[in-house]
């Protein structure tokens, strides 16, 4: 008999971002190796909701078809990405739409939950399910909260914080299983379970489908620069701006995909300072962002200097790997581990703009290194974060 697994997430297709591509990738290979997999996640919102009106997101055809296994809870339209409070508001409403649905869905006998946080507001509407349901709970964590909240400094009150901090102590208590997509999550994780915790901790960390790999990578004459992902309070903006200027000063076109809450101030910088070489994309499909990372020569990472995301593996980074795109970097911990020992690209102190910039021009005037470091990604990104080899870590919890 089939199992049957309900997985509550805020983002999925056709939400761009790791995140939704994630949670999409699961859902689907799940479904393929003799798991009923059923979705309950939000209308798409991220970064925007009037983004998805446009049906160029809605590229995949199996997913568009109308299925009970696909349940979509309506949210309101608000902008509230740049306000802690409305945010808080926005999350408690899922919260309680979820609530709402797992009430409707009780006769289901849903043998898992599979819940994924950030927020952890999902997460509480999911111990409801469980309770109701009597459902085993794999919670997955995507990211540190309430860390990754002070450190893009947006929310310091202390009280709230703290407060935070029980309902995160109390979430991690409460999973039978908990998921992570970063190596650097074991530690805090860990240190907030009781010692004699036996919850399981499963690495299952970003990656490609194989279909999405680059084998070969298109021999052009320009040499572009890329740069994909948010443009948010994680990633120091100034950082961006600067590396930009060098970059034009220097004649090497540079491709920005980028979307978050410092998007219109970055496009303002290129327009007011005349960044002819420098152009800002606007968000796409994963296809489409995928193309263009390959017809990049180097593809550029960074995030601000605090210790929570030191535990950290941007998704951007697999996405570059995967299309065969030499990374250089201003990270550290854990993603500056992983470009290190797979020989992947470059690492740096994310404030050294100018030691990333001129890693760049070594790079372009070094083919047969730029040569190596291309090959080191395709042979990381098939060896450790393909998904049809590390789904099986699901698969073995599940069966």
């Amino acid at each position: 008999m089939k199992k049957k697994v309900l997985i509550m997430t805020q983002n999925f297709y056709p939400v761009i971002g790791s995140a939704g591509n994630r949670m999409k990738n699961i859902f689907q290979l799940l479904n393929q190796n003799n798991v009923e997999a059923h979705i309950l996640t939000t209308e798409p919102a991220y970064p925007n909701k009037s983004m998805y009106k446009d049906r160029v997101f809605w590229d995949d055809e199996d997913l568009n078809k109308k299925t009970e296994k696909i349940i979509r809870v309506p949210i309101k339209d608000r902008n509230f990405s740049k306000n802690i409070i409305k945010r808080l508001f926005f999350f408690l409403e899922i919260m309680y739409r979820f609530i709402l649905l797992m009430w409707k869905l009780r006769k289901e006998k849903y043998d898992y939950i599979y819940v994924s946080t950030p927020p952890i507001f999902i997460v509480f509407s999911a111990f409801f399910g469980k309770k109701l349901m009597k459902s085993r709970l794999i919670l997955e964590v995507r990211d540190l909260w309430p860390d990754s909240l002070i450190g893009v400094k947006t929310f310091d009150n202390k009280v709230i914080i703290n407060f935070f901090r029980i309902l995160e102590k109390r979430m991690y208590k409460m999973a039978e299983y908990i998921v992570i997509n970063s190596k650097g999550f074991t530690k805090h994780i860990k240190s907030k379970l009781k010692e004699d915790s036996t919850t399981p901790i499963i690495y299952l960390p970003n990656g490609p489908r194989a279909s999405e790999i680059v084998e070969t990578k298109i021999v052009d004459k320009e040499f572009r620069i890329i740069y994909a992902g948010n443009i948010g309070l994680a990633q120091d903006i100034d950082r961006l701006k600067l590396i930009a200027r060098m970059l034009n000063d220097r004649d090497i076109y540079f491709d920005v995909i980028g979307y978050g809450v410092k998007a219109d101030e970055f496009t303002e910088y290129i327009h007011s300072n005349n960044l002819n070489n420098v152009v800002l994309h606007k968000p796409s499909t994963r296809k489409k962002s995928l193309e263009l990372i390959k017809n990049s020569k180097v593809a550029i990472a960074f995030l601000n200097d605090e210790d929570v995301f030191s535990t950290v593996l941007p998704g951007k980074l697999i996405d570059y790997m995967t299309c065969k795109t030499p990374i250089i970097a201003g990270v550290k911990g854990v993603a500056a581990k992983v470009i290190t020992e797979s020989q992947t690209g470059h690492v740096f102190e994310h404030q050294d703009v100018h030691a990333i910039v001129n890693q760049i021009v070594i790079l372009k005037n070094n083919p047969q290194k730029l040569l190596q470091l291309e090959e080191n990604c395709l042979s990381t990104v098939k060896e450790d974060f393909l998904w049809e080899k590390n789904i099986n870590k699901l698969l073995d919890i599940i069966s």
